[in-house]
């Protein structure tokens, strides 16, 4: 199957959307916009004219003790002005399974699929897309090297 154009398909629905809103879990990113969420477990950043505002590996540097005392939390605050609230120009998807979204401001979100085939354990969960709310099918998953697209 071709996983690139089936995704496209799937990712064009937020073409126009808003994004309402940023959240994060420990090096995970969650975007809503408007009905639909996608949540980013591979490597993410969001990039402003070249410059990275803020990257999923800015968690690793954190005060040890506090989970929200970490430079990707302080980053998206700092930001989050820049980003929530745009509407959503172009969406594509590379023959890896990256995806960059593109915001009507330039700002661009990039999802890196990080993981290879692995020797000792299974496939990782790299990126999710859903209808949020209702968990409306299609609930894309996408892993290291393959994509569950379920549909009921």
């Amino acid at each position: 199957m071709d996983y690139q154009a089936k995704l496209m398909e799937h990712l064009q629905v937020i073409v126009g959307k808003r994004l309402d809103a940023i959240n994060l879990a420990c090096e995970m990113m969650m975007f809503s916009f408007e009905k639909y969420s996608l949540h980013t477990q591979c490597l993410t950043r969001i990039v402003c004219e070249n410059d990275l505002l803020v990257t999923t590996s800015d968690y690793q540097s954190w005060d040890g003790e506090e989970e929200s005392n970490n430079d990707e939390w302080y980053f998206i605050e700092h930001n989050r002005a820049k980003i929530v609230g745009r509407t959503v120009l172009s969406v594509s998807i590379s023959p890896l399974l990256d995806v960059t979204v593109v915001l009507d401001n330039g700002i661009r979100i990039e999802l890196f699929v990080q993981n290879g085939y692995n020797h000792f354990d299974g496939e990782h969960e790299q990126w999710v897309f859903f209808k949020h709310h209702d968990h409306s099918y299609p609930f894309i998953t996408v892993y290291n090297k393959t994509v569950d697209i379920a549909v009921e």
